[in-house]
């Protein structure tokens, strides 16, 4: 790919990410009781959006991925950015870290040509304060990802086009990776593990906008 070519493709994939946004937040604002707004530039330690339910004391952290391939990837580092920002607002009573995904009705095949496919968009809860749904191999080594976000950098949860979810620790020497490395479990596949999160049912697809 040219320099050129880059260029564009890079800022296309930014164009669809601050779309993808904005379709959230205005969605989002449409329902009652419902307040988003889009935080801004990825290079803040903040959610790309943040949603409150001031009267049910509910608030959401969002991470937004949008792309026209099969796999979406989200960095460890931005999963902690959410869960970090939650931290600070204790006196919302129910508080969510959410990765909203959408993979667009374009597939790319390759430079500037594409195929139609069913646009898909999944919506998972991150179990930032009970992880009782994940074994304990897997919380282990979330807990120490996420506490060492920044050093954990190559990692990331990787989301295929069917919705199915996977942890990628690409941290060689890592205290995660050796916890995998001496784990053998049909779920785990060198430094790959399956995840399992609950889907989140978003504002404006509950009948009385109550998600929460």
């Amino acid at each position: 790919m040219s320099g050129m070519d880059s260029v564009k493709t890079n800022r296309t994939r930014r164009q669809r990410g601050y779309s993808f946004e904005h379709e959230l937040v205005r969605r989002i604002n449409s329902c009652n009781g419902w307040k988003a707004i889009r935080l801004g530039s990825p290079s803040v330690a903040m959610p790309d959006v943040v949603a409150v339910n001031n009267a049910k004391g509910i608030m959401l952290a969002i991470e937004a991925k949008s792309t026209s391939t099969d796999t979406i990837k989200v960095p460890i580092e931005q999963v902690a950015r959410c869960i970090n920002w939650l931290n600070l607002f204790t006196r919302y009573r129910h508080r969510h870290a959410i990765l909203a995904l959408k993979f667009m009705s374009k597939r790319w095949k390759k430079a500037y040509t594409y195929e139609h496919r069913a646009l898909q968009e999944y919506y998972y809860r991150w179990e930032w304060d009970e992880e009782a749904h994940h074994d304990d191999v897997v919380s282990k080594v979330m807990r120490i990802l996420l506490e060492g976000s920044k050093k954990s950098s190559k990692s990331y949860i990787a989301c295929k086009y069917d919705g199915s979810l996977c942890i990628y620790i690409n941290d060689a020497g890592t205290d995660a990776a050796t916890i995998l490395t001496n784990t053998n479990s049909s779920n785990y596949e060198g430094r790959r593990i399956r995840l399992d999160l609950n889907a989140f049912t978003m504002p404006w697809e509950s009948k009385n906008n109550d998600s929460g």
